[in-house]
């Protein structure tokens, strides 16, 4: 794609694909912070190591979120974040790689929902975005907080955890 922006850290890469607009100074630094912290939780957080990861980001309107959550989840309302994985469940040993590369899947961020809701916490437009990206790549890696009870409570502590990491905590 013309657009395509691509992030490396360590064996981690992003291949953003950012829609109509091109993200932030702001927005990128700190989304390029939020892959150094992930990138150093890799392993505990797939159970195994890889030489490299691939992650696909698409920025998009909430309009094409809510087009995308109709067609895959029979919503017909926008949403924050969406996930995609190409593996059946990577912490949990259910996935394809190929000679150590795994391609996770793919993440869309409404920038619509995500203003909306960073107003509602307090937060700036990259804070939650990065709170949503963090939220998708958990996905990607097989965590889901709609499976039980237990298994939200472990999604939410990462997501607190890696985020507390972000903000120097």
């Amino acid at each position: 794609m013309e657009n395509e922006i691509n992030l490396e850290v360590k064996n981690l890469g992003l291949n953003l694909f950012p829609g109509e607009s091109h993200p932030s100074e702001k927005l990128m630094d700190l989304l390029e912070r939020n892959l150094v912290v992930i990138a150093g939780r890799t392993q505990s957080l797939l159970g195994k190591s890889f030489k490299r990861i691939e992650i696909n980001l698409n920025i998009v309107s909430d309009e094409e979120i809510r087009q995308i959550n109709q067609e895959y989840r029979q919503k017909d309302k926008a949403t924050d974040v969406l996930s995609f994985p190409l593996q059946e469940n990577v912490r949990r040993g259910d996935f394809d790689d190929f000679d150590g590369h795994l391609e996770l899947g793919d993440i869309f961020i409404a920038t619509g929902v995500c203003a909306q809701q960073a107003n509602e916490h307090n937060l700036n437009f990259e804070e939650e975005f990065a709170h949503l990206f963090t939220h998708g790549f958990l996905h990607l890696c097989g965590y889901d907080h709609e499976e039980n009870e237990v298994e939200d409570k472990l999604m939410r502590g990462l997501e607190s955890e890696i985020m507390d990491e972000l903000a120097g905590k």
